[in-house]
């Protein structure tokens, strides 16, 4: 139905709120005519009767998602995400300030699946959202996918295609073939891609006659990082690197399952790295520095080279691992590794406070418990008890306020790492007191200071 908003309707922007009070001013602004137009309808067999919301946030998101992706998407693909998105936010129950910065994260998560070519920065500037938080909240629903993709309920009866069993890595596979398909084409102009991939990607991949060696170790260590036995999945590494000796990822399935200790799993991860970087050679990685990760191919030179980091600073070489977690950013700056919380750790754990400092405002916008605490790590090392302290802790504990029981030991770390985590939750203070406790244990005035504030 046609409609001319009105001060008091809804917003056109799918935010919930009244028009006056979000896009009235904007549209003015811009010398924008009041709206007229449809506004859809959210699925009620999917967000109102088909899944059950424990916070009505999340199910405001879900309908803001929905009103925003209506018309731009597949319906199945949108009904699919808001499936992952219920079960994402019932288990976690994630918090946000500004209704855009989900719906950003989860629109970027159904183009990654299903193959579009939208960037971040475009949906980052559609949601007036930063790409960094985008990135972030993203990366934290993808982190948690493993769990959630195989448990997708089959709804086919009410019109919804049945989730495919993806992990990561049934998701990077499918990202993989899109790489080849359009490696194989010869496009004239973008538009002429996109209607390729729309018209390719939901179709059955036909099976080819016959695969490359390097093809069919490719498809091989795809089954090996499912494989639960860890004896079969060496077994399958080795084998695939007899097909193919710049197979990375069976190096790193090798430093993985078969490393006696962190120095073989650095031997393991330096010999991927290597193999990449032979394989890429000079002129790939100055053509995609800057855009890893995205582009498939890469991910498991840039899986090779973390671990190759995170070997060394578990070995006490921090200037190594230094060296490789920056050469990461610069490869990647979305960081959809994770990998600045690695080496703000390693910046702090030398006592390289004007870095450490130069690293948190570059990621000025995240608000992690890790960039949170150690903001105070940092001030304090930079300053010492500094008036400015007191806003920092008040900051950090009121995003997680489960830090400070783990860090002072009131609360036991369990033996293992969560997961998945969540966003100011206990698995979130969970991780973060076992990457960074012993920072706070040698500075037993600064960790006091949890308990005043």
């Amino acid at each position: 139905m046609m409609k001319k908003l009105g001060r008091n309707d809804p917003c056109h922007c799918g935010s919930g709120l009244k028009y006056k009070k979000c896009c009235l001013n904007k549209d003015e602004g811009n010398n924008v005519t009041r709206i007229t137009q449809t506004i859809p309808k959210p699925p009620a067999n999917i967000i109102e009767d088909k899944l059950t919301w424990d916070n009505d946030l999340h199910k405001s998101i879900a309908t803001y998602f929905f009103n925003q992706t209506a018309s731009l998407y597949e319906t199945d693909e949108i009904h699919q995400v808001i499936q992952m998105w219920n079960k994402y936010a019932n288990t976690v129950d994630p918090v946000t300030k500004k209704i855009g910065v989900y719906p950003a994260a989860l629109e970027y998560i159904l183009c990654q699946i299903f193959g579009y070519t939208t960037t971040q920065s475009e949906l980052a500037a559609k949601y007036d959202v930063s790409v960094n938080t985008l990135s972030q909240r993203a990366n934290q629903i993808f982190s948690f996918l493993d769990e959630l993709l195989p448990q997708l309920p089959n709804e086919s009866s009410h019109g919804i295609s049945p989730a495919s069993p993806l992990s990561k890595m049934g998701m990077e596979r499918e990202m993989q073939r899109i790489h080849t398909l359009l490696d194989e084409q010869d496009f004239g102009t973008l538009e002429e891609a996109n209607a390729f991939l729309q018209q390719n990607l939901n179709t059955k991949p036909a099976k080819r006659k016959s695969l490359s060696k390097s093809e069919q170790a490719a498809e091989l260590l795809y089954a090996a990082w499912d494989e639960p036995n860890p004896k079969q999945r060496i077994k399958m590494a080795q084998e695939a690197l007899l097909l193919d000796p710049n197979s990375v990822d069976a190096y790193n399935i090798l430093a993985e399952c078969a490393a006696a200790s962190l120095k073989d799993a650095a031997f393991y991860y330096k010999q991927g790295m290597l193999a990449g970087e032979q394989s890429f050679g000079e002129a790939f990685f100055k053509e995609h520095k800057g855009h890893f990760w995205l582009h498939a191919p890469t991910r498991p030179y840039m899986r090779a080279k973390k671990g190759y980091a995170e070997a060394h600073a578990g070995l006490g070489n921090m200037p190594e691992a230094i060296k490789h977690y920056n050469e990461l950013l610069e490869l990647n700056p979305n960081d959809n590794q994770g990998v600045r919380e690695l080496l703000l750790s390693a910046y702090i754990e030398t006592a390289d406070w004007k870095s450490a400092a130069k690293l948190i405002q570059q990621f000025d916008e995240d608000g992690s418990a890790a960039f949170n605490y150690s903001r105070i790590l940092v001030e304090y090392g930079l300053k010492g008890q500094s008036p400015e302290l007191t806003k920092l802790i008040k900051k950090a504990i009121g995003h997680n306020p489960y830090v400070p029981a783990y860090l002072q030991g009131k609360k036991r770390l369990p033996r293992e790492m969560p997961e998945y985590t969540g966003y100011g939750d206990d698995r979130e203070a969970i991780v973060y007191a076992h990457i960074s406790r012993h920072l706070w244990l040698i500075r037993p005035e600064l960790l006091q200071l949890l308990s005043t504030k």
